[in-house]
């Protein structure tokens, strides 16, 4: 058994907790989305301030390695672990396709963490939205015939697809987002290592045997898709609750920050129980 890296060598982004509580603050590890990195987090953790937050940027992203032939979730999940180990996180979140790769560490650690948070996962193996796949082919085409510039952020943040749907009217978050994903490691479209990422299937069985509480924030606008793997998840592990934001898209946990802020801290109480809010 390998040891965790020493945290000093992790370049995380830390927020400690902003005041004390009659609660011990939770140590919440943070998993960004495709194409963003650490740095997004910010304002809903200003939400948030009673607990200790992490995050880091996954490899491929923001100043992490770079992606190599033969990562897949599962040796991105790998390294979630190890890093929640070296900050110690009680509990551990993820967006979009971090959800999908936290979901993916849960399964390999059903019982390290008190809570996991999902907000809007993909599932490997599961339901794909069509748009989606769509604007993939597009940016892989338009990498290999035009190579790497701001087209291609131009390209992913169009809707459709839908997911920086709900983004657009929110001019410092859009521009926030854009910036973050023009500093993109694009060049990776150009060598067919994401083709081989989703190869570990996220089976109902696996999911069930999870331990940790899960917490599933979904926008009722997101893509069907989407909608449908959150469902799938929440009827594969009785520890799971389903918390729909009224009005939400995709990226719901940073257009409705107020809102998931306010679901998270209630779960984190221990004031919401398993099923529907």
């Amino acid at each position: 058994m390998t040891s965790p890296p020493d945290r000093r060598n992790l370049h995380c982004h830390e927020m400690s907790p902003q005041r004390s509580g009659a609660r011990p603050a939770r140590r919440i590890l943070w998993v960004h989305g495709y194409t963003l990195n650490a740095s997004i987090w910010d304002h809903l953790w200003s939400l948030l301030p009673d607990h200790h937050h992490f995050a880091f940027d996954l490899p491929g992203h923001g100043t992490a390695r770079a992606l190599v032939p033969g990562d897949t979730t599962r040796t991105l999940a790998e390294h979630v672990l190890s890093v929640a180990r070296a900050v110690q996180a009680t509990d551990l979140a993820g967006l979009s396709f971090g959800g999908t790769i936290s979901l993916e560490a849960a399964c390999l650690a059903p019982d390290l963490f008190e809570t996991v948070i999902l907000a809007a996962p993909g599932l490997v193996g599961g339901p794909e939205d069509p748009e989606a796949a769509t604007c993939n082919q597009d940016l892989i085409s338009m990498a290999r015939e035009r190579g790497v510039g701001p087209w291609l952020v131009d390209r992913w943040m169009t809707v459709p697809p839908q997911i920086f749907a709900g983004i657009e009217t929110k001019s410092k978050l859009w521009n926030q987002l854009r910036d973050v994903a023009l500093a993109h490691d694009w060049g990776v479209l150009q060598t067919g290592i994401m083709a081989g990422m989703f190869t570990h299937a996220q089976s109902a069985k696996r999911i069930g045997r999870i331990q940790s509480k899960i917490s599933l924030l979904s926008g009722d606008h997101d893509m069907p898709s989407f909608l449908r793997c959150t469902e799938l998840v929440r009827r594969a592990n009785r520890n799971a609750s389903k918390h729909n934001i009224a009005g939400g898209h995709h990226l719901c946990l940073l257009a409705n920050s107020a809102e998931c802020a306010a679901i998270i801290n209630r779960v984190l109480q221990n004031e919401v129980a398993n099923g529907v809010l």
